[in-house]
């Protein structure tokens, strides 16, 4: 049962390692970037305006030391998933006060998406957080005696981790090919 459960933390360590690395590296590739990472921190208007930038700084930083904890071992990998499992947390709460005050705005953790935060990101951080709580029941068994399994393992947390970063972006592609569908579930 160790090992099933080391592979486990060890594809979840992947995936969202790559999640983070993706949103770190969107969000500091430019001064642009980071700027209007800013404004969509300031537009779900969740933190005072004034706040905006401080809290992109921590929320960039959080993610890094995630990054960081994911990739060392030990007592280490276990910290990284209950800070990601609560930065995560800290997201997903923040949007569905937005949600529920009406206020829709554009989701900048990968980039710059068309796609207005909505149930399809609800439901993506939900599952990150899922992974971030499997990743640290089988993070204290430390890594797996089975190099065909992990390679295995970790490479279905990385595609999985690719996949995310790129839902908003299947989903616009789906959205803007099938217009009518898409209406219709508006409604």
């Amino acid at each position: 049962m160790a090992c099933a459960m080391e592979l486990a933390a060890m594809s979840c360590r992947a995936l969202l390692w790559v999640v983070l690395a993706v949103a770190v590296v969107s969000k500091l590739h430019s001064a642009r970037s980071f700027a209007a990472f800013v404004r969509s921190v300031r537009a779900f208007a969740v933190v005072p305006a004034r706040r905006a930038r401080a809290v992109g700084c921590l929320v960039v930083g959080a993610e890094t030391a995630g990054i960081v904890l994911l990739s060392s071992p030990g007592p280490a990998a276990f910290v990284g998933f209950v800070l990601v499992g609560c930065l995560l947390a800290v997201f997903t709460l923040a949007m569905a006060v937005s949600l529920r005050r009406g206020v829709r705005v554009s989701c900048r953790c990968f980039g710059a998406s068309a796609i207005d935060t909505g149930p399809l990101q609800l439901g993506r951080n939900g599952f990150l957080i899922v992974v971030a709580a499997i990743g640290a029941v089988g993070a204290p068994h430390g890594l797996p005696d089975a190099p065909g399994g992990l390679a295995v393992t970790i490479g279905i947390g990385l595609i999985t981790g690719v996949t995310v970063t790129v839902l908003d972006d299947v989903s616009e592609l789906l959205r803007d090919a099938f217009p009518v569908a898409a209406r219709k579930g508006q409604g």
